[in-house]
């Protein structure tokens, strides 16, 4: 019976040392996605060997758990969240605060809490940081020519790479783990296990290596892209006035959509105004998608987690280990507070909780005989496999689409648009709930279409197979929005297809308007959707619509340059050469001075200033590229006929709704 013991926690400490330096090439997110399905297949396999376990030895043995009320409570929230507010179950699940994912994390916990060895997971976390701190030393020291590009695994390898995934996320897990290297050496140390102790201090040494090596580059060329405090806290209070996001919030995954819709006009003066934050720093992003109760469970986790670490430093011969463990949750739990979490810091954040439970948790364990039930006992495994063939099932399902969705982006790179089509049709087929996989297909329809229009002698068969294309792109494209209502991303690509048929097709620019509109319902503070909406309207020699959404424009962002350009491009248009004059000054002061742009806007403003001269202000630099609305390409004769439907229309009720 002991060899099962043994057998089971060598197979979760190497599962602990594993899952932070996992790398699945087969997805188009090597990092979080693989783990997920790193984890799921392996805790499937600890579900095996623990049924076996309790099989051969007849009774099931289980202990009392410090932490298991919040974090089941957090699991059924986020489950019941995602099935209430996300149009995707299945996509809401497997993110990075889904019903799935807690799912995984909570089993992680349970199992380490029963059936694990404290100095077996806490050797296998320091390992695991060990490499990762000796691939950034290596990384850093110049010994490689990079980057080191594999298109085939989908790999690049760049001087700030880390298998956990970023760069910040694994010195946030290195602060972390260092206090547990340096109370293993001192627990060594006293037992008079000096080379053990000497193995410990130079893993934490090699530790602190890799933070230093970290932070330095974080600090330099590998700043992180992270949406601020300020920023957060509007998106979620913004979100709480409505009041099925307020108690459930807007759903797991669904992030980024309630970023774009509740976003303040102040994010519009940061240098990433034009970037769709799908994450935030931790305790922002559970307040947004799972809402308030989901945050007062959290803070309740981390107030028993902090009061058990108070209770810890009182004793009189406190566990070093135990302090450590301790002070390592309570860094992870600060850091939540002011960075984004990824799967492999979550991960280690319920190691750490099961870790602490271990040390200073009752110790009493109690059993359940099996032997009076027989045969019978067969039957509890009934709903056990249930739960686990679904699980299979559908993450099987969702793991072979994205892996033909990667290997199309692969034949996209490749210019092979063909096995890119084929590809794309094989994951829309294997799981057709994704939006991103139809939003590809319609863009790889759309550019074959493209490609055969540009032949010179178009025969009745290029015409029938053009018309087919660019139905496909269409029909492709709503079903993005219909899959994902919310999705400012979904809207805009639609517009934008609609928008790039315009000489291809009749009717199309007002299709292209209807489906902008809705995209900055999503979107209300996009000074770029509204310039794309202003061009079409430039266009369509409507300058007057198109002066007013351009006005909108650099109302939104008073700095952009680009903007004002098209302002007064409009607004010559009407003959308002005053203010057109104007708008061009204010569009020279923005750019860099002696730039092709700066040389392009003096020679307009020159042309405006003939017939009504102006002194020209002083200039502010900022870089910009300058350009007109771009027309459309230019169509076939006679034009296509697009289909006389309806474009999706919102929901009853949505975020943008709410503003």
């Amino acid at each position: 019976m002991k060899k099962f013991d043994k057998v089971i926690q060598i197979f979760l400490a190497l599962v602990v040392f594993l899952l932070p330096l996992v790398i699945v090439p087969l997805f188009t997110d090597i990092h979080e996605f693989g783990k997920l399905v790193f984890i799921c297949l392996a805790l499937f396999a600890g579900f095996v060997l623990w049924v076996a376990k309790s099989i051969v030895e007849r009774k099931i043995t289980f202990g009392k758990s410090l932490f298991i009320l919040p974090l089941t409570a957090i699991f059924v929230l986020t489950v019941i969240s995602g099935l209430v507010n996300t149009p995707n179950k299945i996509q809401s699940m497997i993110s990075l605060g889904g019903g799935a994912t807690f799912f995984f994390l909570l089993l992680t916990y349970l199992y380490l809490k029963n059936l694990g060895k404290v100095e077996a997971v806490v050797t296998a976390l320091l390992a695991g940081g060990t490499v990762m701190s000796l691939l950034t030393i290596v990384l850093s020291c110049g010994i490689l020519k990079l980057p080191l590009n594999y298109p085939s695994l989908n790999l690049s390898v760049t001087e700030p790479f880390s298998l956990i995934g970023n760069l910040l996320s694994q010195t946030i897990w290195l602060v972390c783990i260092v206090p547990l290297g340096m109370a293993m050496a001192y627990e060594n140390l006293l037992k008079k296990k000096n080379v053990t102790a000497v193995v410990f201090f130079a893993v934490s040494v090699a530790c602190l290596a890799g933070i230093g090596l970290g932070m330095n580059l974080l600090a330099s060329t590998a700043k992180p892209i992270i949406p601020s405090k300020v920023i957060s806290w509007s998106v979620a209070m913004e979100g709480l006035k409505n009041s099925r996001f307020a108690f459930l919030g807007v759903g797991p995954g669904q992030y980024i959509n309630a970023f774009t819709t509740f976003k303040p006009v102040g994010f519009n003066d940061t240098l990433y105004w034009n970037l769709r934050f799908g994450y935030a720093p931790w305790f922002f992003q559970i307040l947004t998608e799972i809402g308030i109760v989901g945050l007062i469970l959290y803070l309740l986790l981390g107030w028993k987690v902090a009061k058990n670490f108070l209770g810890t430093v009182r004793q009189a011969k406190p566990s070093p280990l135990a302090l450590a463990v301790g002070v390592g949750l309570l860094i992870l739990l600060v850091c939540q507070f002011y960075f984004p979490m990824n799967f492999s810091l979550l991960f280690l954040f319920f190691v750490m909780l099961a870790l602490y439970d271990l040390l200073i948790g009752n110790d009493e364990k109690k059993s359940l005989d099996l032997s009076p039930l027989g045969q019978t006992v067969y039957l509890f495994l009934i709903f056990p496999a249930i739960l686990w063939g679904a699980i299979l099932f559908f993450g099987a399902k969702t793991a072979f689409a994205n892996y033909h969705y990667l290997n199309s982006l692969k034949a996209v790179a490749a210019n092979d648009g063909t096995k890119a089509y084929q590809l794309q049709i094989k994951a829309i087929e294997t799981d057709p709930d994704v939006a991103l996989y139809h939003i590809a297909y319609a863009n790889t329809n759309f550019a074959l279409a493209n490609a055969l229009a540009t032949k010179p002698d178009l025969t009745d068969n290029d015409r029938n197979t053009i018309s087919q294309l660019i139905q496909q792109a269409i029909r492709e494209a709503k079903s993005a929005v219909s899959l994902d209502n919310n999705s400012a991303y979904a809207w805009e690509n639609l517009s934008s297809l609609y928008r790039n048929l315009i000489n291809f097709a009749e009717g199309a620019d007002q299709w292209a308007i209807a489906s902008y509109q809705e995209a900055i319902k999503r979107d209300p503070l996009n000074p770029g959707l509204r310039l794309d909406l202003g061009g079409i309207y430039f266009g369509q020699k409507n300058f007057s619509l198109a002066a007013n959404m351009f006005n909108q424009v650099v109302s939104l962002k008073p700095d952009f340059a680009n903007g004002y350009y098209n302002l007064a491009n409009a607004l010559k248009e009407l003959g308002a050469l005053q203010e057109a004059k104007s708008a061009y000054e204010t569009t020279q002061s923005l750019v860099v001075l002696d730039s092709n742009d700066y040389q392009k806007v003096t020679a307009e403003l020159d042309e405006v200033k003939r017939r009504l001269p102006t002194p020209t202000p002083a200039a502010q630099l900022t870089p910009e590229t300058l350009s007109k609305p771009q027309p459309p390409a230019e169509g076939i004769n006679p034009p296509l006929e697009i289909p006389n439907e309806t474009p999706p229309v919102s929901p009853e009720t949505t975020p943008a709704e709410t503003q």
